[in-house]
């Protein structure tokens, strides 16, 4: 018996030393872990009926990779689930909306407005659409990129350049889409998307011992490169859509480009009676680093 008991006690030490070893090792995960709580998360479950007026948006400017806007506007029964996360160049947004619409039609508008610059062109006296490479873009950044859209926000932008010098984008970085249902009838719309858009950094392509570290750039000419290192969050856009009504009017406008490969997709269209579209994009610039942290529900 006082050798059971002498094992039992064993046991339990041991389990209370696994224990003890397990917890420190959640804490330094946790503390290792901790620039990935420097974010915003917002997640809603919203159950409406009656007449419904929101305007919401996450993000802003290019201090997130994105501004997403949406408004919801008119009468009905809606169910509605969404998440937002967001951090320094980083926003994503999983968006369900289900509803029937009541004595008046219902509305759902989401717009995301990209921070990724658009291809550009100019007119240098014998072609009118001569392409700006992607050196004459960054090199007359603020030296590193800052974050912002003018001035006051603080930083020059890719945008500003091309204001002072007359360039002319192809596309507006708009992704956006509404769909409205008629009295009584039904609409979805669901979105999965992410955008990210990482600052550059300007110097001598060719010499990694100046005062700006360029790290791993995987890109770069016109003594321009983009500091890409592990820790880089990234220039990319994704989406997955669902939009549909079984009576009503879908909208959308879609207007991307990229710089990189020259890429462009423009859509402007509208249905009115029934219709019922899905799509997957991507537009992959330059990947996220291997040792990026990525939002709080990866850490586990």
């Amino acid at each position: 018996m006082k050798e059971i008991i002498k094992n039992l006690k064993g046991s339990v030490l041991s389990v209370k030393r696994t224990l003890v070893a397990v917890a420190l090792a959640v804490v330094l995960v946790m503390a290792l872990a901790a620039p990935a709580f420097a974010q915003i998360n917002h997640s809603a479950t919203y159950e409406m009926d009656g007449v419904i007026d929101l305007k919401k948006q996450a993000g802003h400017a290019c201090n997130t990779g994105a501004a997403v806007k949406q408004t919801i506007v008119g009468s009905g029964v809606m169910d509605k689930v969404q998440t937002v996360s967001m951090k320094k160049g980083l926003i994503s947004m999983d968006d369900d909306n289900n509803w029937v619409a009541g004595a008046t039609a219902l509305t759902v508008t989401t717009v995301w407005e990209l921070c990724a610059p658009p291809k550009y062109t100019y007119d240098d006296g014998e072609v009118s659409d001569a392409v700006v490479g992607l050196g004459a873009m960054y090199a007359n950044l603020d030296e590193p990129f800052t974050w912002g859209t003018n001035d006051v926000l603080g930083g020059t932008t890719v945008a500003m350049i091309a204001d002072e010098n007359n360039w002319d984008a192809v596309s507006d970085q708009i992704w956006a889409v509404q769909v409205a249902a008629d009295p009584g009838f039904s609409g979805n719309l669901k979105q999965s998307g992410e955008a990210a858009y990482g600052p550059y950094e300007a110097g001598d392509a060719y010499n990694t011992d100046d005062e700006w570290d360029l790290k791993d750039a995987s890109w770069g000419w016109d003594g321009v490169k983009a500091a890409v290192g592990p820790d880089y969050v990234g220039n990319y856009f994704t989406m997955d859509q669902h939009a549909r009504t079984s009576q009503g009017t879908l909208k959308r406008y879609i207007s991307v480009s990229s710089p990189f490969n020259h890429g462009y997709l423009m859509e402007d269209m509208s249905v009115t009676g029934k219709s019922d579209i899905t799509e997957t994009f991507a537009m992959a610039n330059l990947p996220k680093g291997s040792d990026i942290v990525g939002l709080w529900w990866d850490l586990f």
